[in-house]
């Protein structure tokens, strides 16, 4: 009998790591590169306090980005929020960028 030499998408390869494996830290950076262009968000936007990139979201953002790369995810969604500590000793109120799967958007609908 011969053996099969294509893997298919739901076997995975010989040496134990998935065919269609894609770095979910690619993915985090190619959200920011569009956030960037298409809601004009900046690095420090992407990066402040509660938004997706800040160090407390990081790593729930990468393991979010992991489940969409992996599983059958048709999209995620980004809001871009005003940040709850808004208008405190004076400071003008920041942007806040949330990341939700499409299945958590569909529960709400």
């Amino acid at each position: 009998m011969m053996e099969s030499l294509v893997a298919s998408p739901s076997s995975p390869k010989p040496n134990g790591t998935d065919t269609f494996a894609v770095d979910p830290t690619l993915i985090v950076e190619y959200l920011a590169s569009v956030l960037q262009i298409t809601l004009g968000a900046t690095r420090k936007d992407l990066e402040s306090s509660g938004s997706i990139l800040s160090p407390e979201s990081r790593q729930h953002t990468i393991q979010r980005c992991t489940r969409f790369a992996s599983e059958n995810q048709v999209a995620l969604y980004v809001t871009k929020d005003i940040s709850s500590g808004a208008g405190l000793d004076g400071v003008l109120p920041g942007m806040v960028f949330l990341l939700y799967e499409s299945s958590v958007i569909d529960k709400d609908l």
